[in-house]
Formats: structure tokens, C-alpha cells, sequence
């Protein structure tokens, strides 16, 4: 592992924080490359990234430290903050970004659902690329496995684990492949973020079996009853949508009928 990636002097730069910016950028990127063909504004883009950057951050914190309260709440009052030491919670800031987008998009009177599908691709790319920082930080680790791709994680023990953050960075690549395919073919503005929330939940629904969680719920952790959530939420939304699709197209054939 190496948790450290360089130092510039006497600071280190670290691996996890090194990789989410660089998530972040390259997202920013790509989607500003892309967006006039996607007849996306570019003023109200640049915006929102600076808004989603600075709530998810601190979304992704709060989540984190509310998870975890029964450490954080002995004190001291400062390790709330200490960034640097690690703790942030993907689904907490994806929540409050949301949250800050819809105000901002509510106030710039635009289409917040359009913006969210052509950044859904670019959510997906930036995990990928974040939780390669998991991997190089050595956390978020998997259980033990006899697998010829298992690593071991000198800072836990000598035992090879499933390297579950390599398994959720190409899951994440997957989902970013697919999204980028279905934005071509969306029936609905909001439809490519409603994938990206059925594919994300089956995603970590699945490996959260081979990662080290403390169960929340029975058998099940707080990560698979967020993914449960994500899936029936984006299912509901989707089976409601082509509803609505399939009743304007009746409505539609009788008035021609009638004509």
C-alpha cells in the first residue's frame, strides 16, 4: 500500500485526497469538452461544480462522523474536521450535492434533471477513480480470501483479502461505460441517473458480501440497506415513468382515432 503518494518537501500529498482530486478534475474535464454537444451551459456547469465539490465534501463528512459518533463524540471537538485523517461517506455527499444542485438550478430556472442525467456518467467515473485512493490507502478492505487475486494489507495482518476497492473501481468503469450509452437513448429527463442508481445499489449490494462491515440490520449492513433503497427507489421511478410514457402514447392514438 503506499498511503503517502509523494512529498513535496516536508508535506506529504496523500493518496486517497491526490486520487479525489484528481476525480474531480478529470471529471470537470470531460464533461466541459462534452457539454455544448449536449447543449449544456457552460456558466451554470462551471457553478455547479463548485457547489458539488464543496457539499460533497462536506455531506460526505457529516455522514461519516454521524456513522461513527460513538468515536467522535468522546472528542476532542476538532477531529470532526480533520479531513486529513480520513472518513468520508460516498452516499452523504452524492445527497447534499443533490440538494445544493436543485437549489441552484431551482433559482437559475433550469432544467436540474437534465444537468443531473449528463452528470451521472462523470459521478460514476470520479468513484473509479476515488476508490483506486481507497486501495492505495489500504482501507476499505476486503475479507479474507484463498483467490489468486488476493492482496494483502500489511497495516490489518498478513492474510491476502479481497481487494474489494479494485473491485468497486471497475464496477464503477462498468457503470460510467453504460450510462454514456444510455444517455443517447433516455426516454425521460432523469432517466440516466435513475440507472446509475439501480446499477450502484446492485453494485455495492453485492461486494458490501465481501468487504469488512459491521452488519447494521440482521445479516444485512448499512451499505447494502442504502443500496435496497437506491434500487427499489430508481425501479419505482423508472416503472412509473414508462407508465406516464405508455399513457400519453394511448391518449395520443385515441385522439388521432377520433380525428
Amino acid at each position: 500500500m503506499r498511503p503517502i503518494l509523494f512529498e513535496i518537501g516536508s508535506l506529504p500529498i496523500y493518496s486517497y485526497g491526490a486520487m479525489l482530486c484528481l476525480a474531480f478534475l478529470m471529471a470537470m474535464l470531460w464533461s466541459f469538452h462534452e457539454a455544448p454537444a449536449e447543449k449544456i451551459n457552460r456558466e451554470y456547469l462551471y457553478d455547479l461544480y463548485i457547489i458539488v465539490m464543496l457539499l460533497s465534501l462536506v455531506g460526505s463528512r457529516a455522514a461519516y462522523v454521524l456513522l461513527n459518533w460513538d468515536f467522535y463524540k468522546v472528542g476532542p471537538w476538532w477531529r470532526v474536521l480533520a479531513f486529513r485523517e480520513g472518513g468520508l461517506t460516498f452516499l452523504g455527499g452524492l445527497i447534499l450535492a443533490i440538494l445544493g444542485g436543485i437549489i441552484y438550478c431551482h433559482r437559475k430556472k433550469i432544467g436540474f434533471l437534465k444537468y443531473l442525467d449528463f452528470f451521472a456518467p462523470f459521478i460514476a467515473l470520479g468513484y473509479a477513480i476515488t476508490r483506486i485512493g481507497c486501495f492505495l490507502n489500504g482501507c476499505c478492505y476486503g475479507v479474507v480470501t484463498s483467490l489468486p487475486w488476493g492482496v494483502v494489507f500489511p497495516a490489518v495482518d498478513s492474510y491476502p483479502r479481497h481487494p474489494t476497492q479494485l473491485y468497486a473501481s471497475a464496477s464503477a468503469l462498468l457503470i460510467f461505460i453504460l450510462l454514456r450509452a444510455f444517455r443517447k437513448h433516455k426516454d425521460y429527463d432523469g432517466f440516466v441517473f435513475t440507472q446509475f442508481m439501480i446499477f450502484y445499489g446492485v453494485y455495492r449490494f453485492i461486494v458490501e458480501f465481501y468487504r469488512i462491515s459491521e452488519p447494521s440490520m440482521g445479516f444485512l449492513t448499512q451499505g447494502q440497506l442504502a443500496s435496497l433503497v437506491l434500487i427499489f427507489a430508481g425501479v419505482i421511478i423508472f416503472l412509473w415513468k414508462k407508465g406516464e410514457k405508455r399513457k400519453i402514447g394511448e391518449t395520443n392514438k385515441k385522439g388521432a382515432g377520433k380525428l
